[in-house]
């Protein structure tokens, strides 16, 4: 057989022979291998190799498994490169294939995927992402074609994508392209939507617990001249970082931290793809929206709510749930619902509880209203456990009252937020007065001792301006003490600090990029903060409780201190989700 010339007119029957004896190698001689070739040859014009895929498709009933490396060839061809002739010729001839062959689907879509952030030598920046989206309109048009052809797609794709997911090494533009495939698929692939937004914030959760606040402080903030402390930051909002877009801070963050350059564009594209499926021309559909909130909250139960150290990640529950306010109100009471569930593990109720006191205070879509009621929720449940336990023989006991304390505390500082607001509501001093904080201040579980210092001392000054609870000579005999706690695995507070542990999962987001889009929907706050001053010696109040025998003096007073970077409080409060040593 002469060797393969596509320019011939008697093409095609040589091409239906050289296919129907390629069974024998050795009968399709150097035929078959002069087809390989030029197929391969990235530098094959284009009309000759359209000229050979519609001789191809022409026949494409004898493309049978024996035929696979021609098969692999061709779908591993250049076709992106060589004009939309060749790329429709490319679609019309693989969409044949797979539907005479079912069997070369799994194996094209693999390559359609990998093709998510296969690069381009294009030099140019702007016109790299140009062609880049050009390049992703066409697989996209192709998988979804290829869905539409085989339903079974969805078998394959999630596996697929899972298996090709970038590694944390890579660089952003790997993630960002990659993302933003997965997020395309689920737009037509419906039934894969939920496990897609897994997947994603599975590998967004794995850069998110590897971004220290302290490296992305230090890269996207100023130098700070002195060191700030612990109890500044639980309440202050930084300056220069969410909101700040500047392309040279994204640059910087990029450059020095690759995993959260990558997991800010991730985060950015997952923000995006929110507000496209639930707003159509700017009006929000309230059915879709719904639906996407239920499969986010899905996804937060099951990943997000459990990790330990996540910073960013969760913010993505925070962002839909500022579409309407219901979505808000439903957030909180999935999340007081785990608060009181006896059944559940004592470190997701405290989870919970510190979930519940970051967001009151933090959203700023969240109505007063709705605060007020959570507060009252909140406050009835202190004084019940009050109530059940009788306070008979009780010491302040993280171990074992671990619940108690993380209700207490995320109660305290939503009222150090919102104090003022309250007070300014109708008849909001006597309501405040019906929380009865004193109670609760001078029980002998004595919640001010293990609570977060600065929350207790701004708690304090807040309840003293309004005369609702008198805290300070609680708060100097607290100092004079130590705390005895039984020794236990699943507690909020470390050994050598005896408290809980600060952490509030919506504290302030970082990320310059993809914090525009939370900077217009987060509260900061308002107001001063208690100074440091010493305590003039003072009698005994008649409220307060009797010392127990086992508090001894404390030789060595908590002091949390912060070196240069004020958003990196979280250092030394971890997350208590997964602490010691649950796995996914």
């Amino acid at each position: 057989m002469e060797p393969l010339n596509s320019s011939t007119p008697n093409f095609y029957s040589d091409l239906k022979v050289l296919l129907s004896q390629n069974k024998d190698v050795s009968v399709a001689g150097n035929s078959y291998d002069t087809l390989l070739l030029t197929l391969s040859n990235p530098d094959t014009e284009a009309g000759k190799v359209i000229h050979i895929l519609k001789d191809i498709e022409e026949n494409i009933t004898l493309l049978t498994n024996e035929h696979r490396p021609l098969v692999q060839v061709i779908m591993n061809m250049n076709w992106l490169e060589r004009g939309p002739e060749l790329i429709s010729v490319f679609k019309s001839c693989i969409l044949n294939l797979v539907s005479a062959h079912m069997f070369h689907l799994k194996p094209m879509l693999k390559v359609l995927v990998r093709r998510f952030i296969q690069d381009d030598k294009t030099t140019d920046e702007s016109e790299k992402v140009t062609k880049k989206k050009e390049d992703l309109l066409h697989i996209h048009s192709l998988i979804k074609s290829l869905y539409q052809l085989a339903p079974t797609t969805t078998l394959f794709m999630l596996q697929i994508l899972e298996e090709n997911f970038p590694y944390l090494n890579k660089g952003v533009a790997n993630f960002e392209y990659f993302t933003l495939g997965a997020l395309t698929v689920s737009k037509y692939m419906s039934p894969l939507r939920m496990d897609i937004l897994e997947l994603v914030v599975k590998n967004m959760l794995k850069l998110d617990v590897r971004s220290s606040r302290t490296e992305i402080n230090t890269v996207i903030c100023e130098p700070q001249k002195e060191s700030t402390e612990l109890e500044d930051t639980l309440f202050e909002m930084e300056d220069g970082t969410a909101g700040n877009t500047s392309g040279s801070v994204e640059q910087r963050l990029a450059t020095a931290l690759p995993m959260a350059g990558s997991l800010d564009a991730m985060m950015t594209l997952c923000f995006q793809y929110i507000k496209e499926e639930c707003f159509v021309e700017d009006k929000l559909n309230w059915e879709v929206t719904k639906k996407l909130y239920r499969e986010m909250l899905s996804v937060f139960d099951k990943f997000i709510f459990p990790t330990h150290a996540s910073c960013h990640v969760q913010f993505l529950i925070f962002y839909i749930c500022s579409f309407k306010e219901p979505l808000g109100e439903g957030f909180i009471d999935y999340l007081w619902k785990k608060v009181t569930d006896p059944t559940l593990q004592c470190i997701y109720r405290q989870t919970a509880a510190c979930y519940i006191g970051s967001f009151l205070t933090r959203a700023k879509y969240i109505s007063l209203n709705t605060s007020k009621e959570v507060m009252q929720l909140m406050m009835k449940w202190v004084h019940k456990y009050l109530d059940q336990t009788g306070e008979q023989g009780l010491n302040a006991d993280i171990a074992h009252h671990g619940t108690f304390y993380s209700v207490c505390q995320s109660a305290f500082y939503i009222f150090c937020f919102k104090h003022n607001d309250f007070m300014q509501m109708k008849r909001g001093h006597k309501w405040a007065e019906s929380l009865n904080f004193q109670r609760v201040v001078t029980s002998k579980l004595n919640p001010l001792r293990v609570c977060v210092p600065i929350i207790v001392k701004t708690f304090a000054s807040a309840t003293r301006m309004h005369q609702l609870a008198f805290c300070d000579t609680i708060i100097e005999r607290n100092n004079r003490y130590s705390l005895p706690i039984t020794s236990s695995s699943y507690q909020l507070a470390s050994s050598a600090s005896k408290q809980l542990e600060s952490y509030f999962p919506f504290d302030p987001y970082l990320l310059p990029r993809s914090g525009t889009h939370i900077t217009p929907l987060y509260y900061e706050f308002r107001g001063s903060l208690p100074e440091e001053e010493e305590l003039e010696d003072e009698d005994v109040d008649d409220f307060l409780p009797d010392e127990d025998d086992e508090m001894i003096p404390s030789t060595n007073p908590v002091s949390i201190s912060l070196v240069n970077c004020p958003a990196d409080f979280l250092q030394y409060g971890t997350s208590p989700g997964f602490k010691h040593g649950y796995s996914n």
